[in-house]
């Protein structure tokens, strides 16, 4: 689970900062398909790699690494509110950029 709420975070970033998986992958030196397996939970960022992905993705690698917590300012909810809108009839990812960037600007009011 832990591997899991760390990658759908690290995707959630990644898609509000607008990148690519191939886009994040080439500023990090790593293949798209290291980030794909991050972003499913099936492996983690090297913790060389963590500083770097967090200063791209505009957090902390405490926050990153923190994405499991009970306290993670609702991150559960958020995913699952995500999950809901890809399940809408192929939401496209405008649609989701458009949550999360409200939720981002909510949290930096907050």
């Amino acid at each position: 689970m832990f591997n899991e709420k760390v990658g759908a975070y690290i995707a959630i970033l990644r898609k509000a900062g607008k990148y690519t998986q191939q886009g994040l992958a080439e500023k990090l030196g790593v293949s798209h398909q290291a980030v794909s397996n991050w972003e499913r939970g099936e492996s983690m960022p090297d913790i060389s790699i963590l500083p770097k992905l967090a200063a791209l993705l505009g957090t902390t690698t405490d926050n990153i690494l923190s994405a499991d917590k009970d306290d993670f300012r609702g991150f559960d909810e958020i995913l699952d509110n995500v999950n809901i809108i890809k399940r809408k009839k192929k939401a496209k990812d405008a649609e989701i950029l458009e949550y999360l960037n409200n939720i981002i600007i909510k949290f930096e009011r907050d």
